[in-house]
């Protein structure tokens, strides 16, 4: 057997990672290698199943709650995070229906207990999820974002790729009706002043683990 080797850029990555997405967001390995008993993203198999069954659960949670006050149908997961533990820790971005039609994102993080089922620690919007009465109303403060490759997500670009920018209200990566990335989102900002300085400080640069540059242009 080999000897495990450390790499201290990927940990020291990886640790501001998860300090600052809440585990939400991992950046992958550049050899497609993860952090030994750290979080990692999970596509598909037994544990995406698993963790479907905990988003189900926590949205049900949430409506028993809520009442009349709200209501949401769980869609499908958008992206899932797995921390092995005593059962799993599921980071779970998930894709919702509100009570007007609307899809939002939400963020949840659950506990799958040995034996004793689901405790929800997190359930959220996402940061960077807005409802449309929201956008409309910064309907001129919109950036476009181009030449995104299919694996950018809202998540990539809100924790990695904009980390720490607060001019920023809201993210949406467009798709097409098969679900396909489009190459392009938008981004709504503060107002405009903040929208300039989005585009100068980062246009033409190129994007985290990505051969792809920041490339702007204004919302129609």
């Amino acid at each position: 057997m080999e000897d495990l080797t450390f790499d201290p850029e990927a940990y020291s990555e990886y640790m501001d990672d998860i300090n600052y997405s809440q585990g939400f967001y991992v950046t992958p390995g550049k050899d497609g290698s993860v952090i030994l008993g750290g979080i990692r993203r999970v596509e598909g198999g037994d544990r995406y199943q698993k963790a479907e069954s905990a988003a189900k659960f926590a949205v049900e949670e949430y409506n028993n709650k809520a009442g009349e006050q709200g209501f949401l149908r769980f869609i499908t997961i958008v992206n899932l995070n797995v921390e092995p533990t005593a059962g799993a820790l599921y980071y779970i971005t998930a894709a919702t229906e509100d009570a007007a039609g609307e899809i939002c994102l939400y963020q949840m993080q659950i506990w799958e207990k040995l034996n004793t089922g689901y405790l929800v620690q997190i359930f959220r919007p996402a940061p960077y999820s807005l409802k449309s009465s929201e956008k409309l109303a910064h309907k001129n403060c919109c950036l476009v974002i181009n030449n995104l490759v299919p694996w950018m997500d809202e998540n990539y670009l809100y924790y990695k790729c904009f980390k720490g920018a607060r001019q920023i209200l809201g993210i949406k990566v467009c798709h097409s009706a098969s679900g396909e990335n489009t190459n392009h989102a938008y981004i709504w900002m503060r107002n405009s002043a903040k929208m300039e300085q989005i585009a100068h400080k980062y246009g033409g640069r190129k994007m985290p683990r990505s051969n792809v540059c920041y490339t702007f242009n204004l919302s129609n």
